[in-house]
């Protein structure tokens, strides 16, 4: 009686697992279709039961974790490599599930030697010929340059950081999902 107890409660056991697996597998299905177009070494993460996503970029270093607000990741493209002011640049461009207003982009400068953080964040906004006025602020522990753009990039914000040779331009509606990503990111 007692083994047949214990092998009844084993079985249940392995069905358990079996079902936590296939949920498990199941709820990582818009991850897997996301990270198919992604190059190797760029992916979507999502936590264990399906709340959190992480953006993992191991080809330019870095890492960061998607707000909530957006509910996930509708899309996710990686900007090829180009030169832009004589430096090396890439990024990626972000859709989140709520709609429009969660788009982002981050874009990535590959610095050769030190530069002054205001004056080549103003020289990439003089290059791409946008309007409105850079200022220097601090987000958390983190020195930004911020702008607010109206007539090119239809009403969004832009902040610069630097992190070692990397600087790091990132672009949405919303100040607060920039500053979160800042200040959760691995940078």
């Amino acid at each position: 009686m007692k083994k047949k107890i214990l092998v009844s409660l084993f079985v249940l056991v392995l069905l358990a697992i079996a079902g936590e697996i296939f949920w498990h597998w199941q709820n990582q299905k818009d991850v897997r279709n996301i990270n198919k177009t992604l190059p190797e070494g760029v992916r979507v993460a999502k936590s264990l039961f399906g709340k959190d996503y992480t953006v993992v970029n191991k080809i330019d270093g870095y890492e960061f974790k998607v707000p909530k607000a957006w509910e996930g990741i509708e899309e996710i493209e990686y900007k090829d490599e180009e030169t832009i002011l004589n430096t090396r640049t890439t990024g990626i461009a972000i859709g989140g599930l709520r709609g429009s207003s969660t788009v982002f982009s981050l874009d990535i400068y590959f610095l050769s030697q030190s530069e002054d953080l205001l004056k080549y964040s103003q020289e990439i906004w003089n290059f791409f010929e946008l309007e409105g006025s850079l200022e220097k602020i601090k987000v958390g522990n983190v020195e930004v340059v911020k702008a607010y753009e109206e007539v090119h990039l239809w009403g969004t914000y832009v902040y610069f950081w630097r992190e070692g040779n990397k600087l790091y331009v990132a672009n949405n509606g919303s100040e607060e999902f920039i500053q979160e990503i800042i200040l959760n990111g691995k940078w």
